[in-house]
């Protein structure tokens, strides 16, 4: 079972997350002059979005700021500034706003309207994750995992995963999952990575269901139970997840908590686009 989930890590670890969807509804609810900014954004008129935007902005609101970089960072080609969008997010991130200071870092680790540095990013995400902002803890703990803008730290990487796992958010739980799954960084608990797994899982996370899938199947974490096992796997693949397309046509062709049945697994096994031969 290690191996195995080693070799699906590479797969749940290593985007970063931006703060939009998550601040918008909440802006909204603090200044209902941002409004009109941000239906304009849900119906992808950025144009209007960005005009709404600008007075606000240069009066020094600070959510008006993000939203405003949001916008110039998100539109189509011939409207995105992702400079002017970086310096946006910079005076709104300055001024202490969480979601800001986790999108500066995000531009800086890749490079977008600023010059690439992982040290910065560091900093800015270490600044909105110390505010207890759940994103930027899961960034952070990224960043520890890989050795970028600070040295690799397992325990490090460990401790922020768990505060943004805590905070509720799928990805994180899921990560934190496998860091009990494998001993990463924490002590290895199968039954503790379970319950972590479940909870992103519930939350229709695919990668979670995979695991969840994985452990019931095997009975690692969790009482071993086929049915239950196709069940999450089959979840996992109809969210797109491919480890575990290629799970289902095992699965059918063995009949493991279903009939036998060659045709669903020579579907599942295409649809995966692995190449079994």
């Amino acid at each position: 079972m290690r191996g195995l989930a080693l070799g699906a890590l590479v797969a749940l670890l290593g985007l970063a997350l931006t703060a939009a969807a998550q601040t918008q509804t909440q802006a909204q609810e603090d200044d209902p002059r941002l409004a009109p900014a941000q239906g304009a954004i849900e119906r992808g008129d950025y144009v209007q979005a960005i005009d709404t935007l600008r007075p606000l902005a240069a009066q020094n609101d600070v959510q008006a700021q993000f939203l405003l970089g949001m916008a110039l960072e998100k539109a189509p080609a011939t409207l995105a500034q992702p400079t002017e969008a970086f310096g946006w997010y910079l005076k709104a991130a300055n001024a202490g706003f969480a979601a800001a200071q986790n999108n500066v870092g995000a531009m800086y680790i890749d490079g977008r309207g600023t010059p690439a540095n992982a040290a910065e990013a560091a900093r800015w995400y270490r600044a909105a994750a110390e505010q207890g902002f759940a994103v930027s803890q899961y960034n952070f703990a990224l960043l520890y995992a890989n050795g970028k803008g600070v040295a690799k730290d397992n325990a490090e990487m460990a401790k922020w995963m768990e505060k943004a796992a805590m905070s509720g958010l799928p990805a994180a739980q899921a990560q934190y999952g496998q860091f009990l799954l494998n001993g990463l960084g924490v002590k290895a608990n199968p039954t503790e990575a379970a319950r972590w797994f479940l909870f992103a899982a519930n939350q229709r996370h695919a990668g979670a269901q995979y695991f969840v899938g994985l452990m019931l199947q095997k009975g690692v974490g969790l009482e071993r139970d086929l049915v239950a096992s196709h069940g999450w796997l089959q979840r996992s693949a109809e969210g797109g997840n491919r480890n575990a397309m290629l799970e289902l046509s095992k699965i059918y062709e063995l009949g493991l908590g279903v009939p036998s049945d060659a045709e669903e697994a020579r579907r599942w096994r295409e649809k995966s686009g692995f190449d079994k031969k």
